[in-house]
């Protein structure tokens, strides 16, 4: 087991506010705080065992909601929620807030424990890639509706110049009947049919602390033949889904890391050795065969005299944030490529109003090798154009 010192050590260092508050008829009066929130969120302790503190510092926007969620608390006994939390510099923090409801011999409500992390960077990340989800939805439809008005304006010229130029009395002279004239007219009208059609188509409580909270915390001994795990909390059950005895075996780290991670990983320990810190990220695969991204923050502990004793420290499985910002990052991606395709349909316009332009212009050449060569070539570019666009599958 832990030692006392160990124990204050790693609920001071994990990135997690821990409190306790009192459950009294008049309401809930914090009892205690962790360190670790003058680290995460500014605020001395005395700070944060101020009468109203909390309920201060949560956003304007989410105070509603989260003192309502008190009423599910004590009906379940657990809640989870997440909201804006005012920092001592004046920023708001994202803080996932989870409370456990204990009770005494009797079942009768005595305490509430319960943790705050920041997830700021995993919301920031959501949100940038809802950002451009919503963009992608925008420009989407922009880029379509662009191609659509370069294909009408080509397909509606290809209509109105053919008549004119082949069904004229001229062509009629040359032609008969003007077969190619008729065949062009015709070629437009179904090409206008199916763009319609297509667009229809469209410790009691140290224990629950510590087997509740989304950190895995374990204990190494420093020997001269390595670091041999001494300790792992029972959260590595939930969190990763193995065993405790599992989790103690010779090489069972270094047996889950990412192959890909993994000569990284270890290399890394020099630093923790020299430094006396060492903080990494890296994938870890579950008792289910996934692979989880796993925040690793370990600290060395010395003896009296100063010789490395064991090393301490914890897990945090930070897969939501790293996923979001996977999600943020390709987001990026293709706001870069949607970017590219609205300047092409822009492009598409252009080029249909000059092909538009040309083709009413061959009229005034007349029943000539001149002008049917300029329409024939024109119409030849409008074909290729509507090709285009349905090739891109952006109409």
């Amino acid at each position: 087991m832990l030692k006392r010192r160990q124990s204050r050590h790693i609920l001071n260092s994990i990135p997690t506010v821990i409190y306790q508050l009192a459950v009294t008829d008049k309401g809930f009066p914090t009892q205690w705080v962790s360190d670790s929130v003058k680290k995460i969120l500014g605020y001395e302790v005395e700070e944060a065992l101020a009468p109203d503190w909390w309920i201060s510092c949560l956003h304007p926007d989410d105070k509603e909601a989260a003192v309502k969620k008190t009423s599910i608390l004590m009906t379940e006994g657990h809640s989870v929620q997440e909201y804006r939390f005012r920092s001592k510099d004046g920023y708001y923090l994202w803080i996932q807030d989870e409370a456990s409801l204990m009770r005494d011999t009797d079942g009768r409500p005595k305490e509430i424990v319960g943790y705050w992390t920041n997830v700021t960077e995993r919301k920031q990340a959501e949100e940038r890639a809802a950002e451009s989800s919503t963009l992608d939805i925008g420009e989407e439809e922009l880029t379509r509706l662009n191609n659509r008005i370069a294909v009408h304006v080509v397909a509606g010229t290809l209509i109105i110049g053919s008549g004119p130029l082949f069904l004229r009395e001229e062509a009629r002279l040359m032609w008969g009947v003007s077969v190619l004239g008729l065949t062009a007219f015709a070629l437009g009208c179904s090409l206008v049919l199916y763009l319609l059609l297509r667009a229809l188509n469209l410790d009691e409580r140290s224990r629950h602390i510590l087997t509740s909270i989304p950190t895995v915390i374990y204990e190494l001994k420093a020997t001269a033949k390595g670091f041999p795990t001494q300790w792992v909390s029972d959260s590595v059950k939930k969190i990763l889904g193995y065993e405790v005895e599992e989790a103690l075996a010779p090489d069972w780290w270094i047996g889950c890391l990412h192959p890909d991670d993994k000569e990284t990983a270890v290399k890394k320990t020099a630093i923790l050795m020299a430094e006396g810190h060492l903080v990494q990220e890296y994938r870890f695969r579950s008792k289910d065969g996934h692979y989880l991204w796993m925040r690793d923050e370990a600290s060395f502990l010395r003896d009296a005299r100063g010789r490395p004793k064991e090393i301490v420290g914890f897990w945090t499985n930070i897969t939501e944030r790293k996923q979001a910002e996977q999600r943020a990052a390709q987001a990026h991606k293709e706001e870069l490529k949607r970017g590219e395709l609205i300047r092409s349909s822009d492009r598409n316009i252009a080029i249909a109003a000059l092909i538009a332009a040309l083709i009413i212009g061959s009229l005034w050449w007349g029943i000539n090798p001149v002008g049917v060569t300029l329409f024939v070539a024109c119409c030849s570019l409008g074909l290729l154009l509507i090709w285009l666009v349905f090739k891109s599958g952006k109409y």
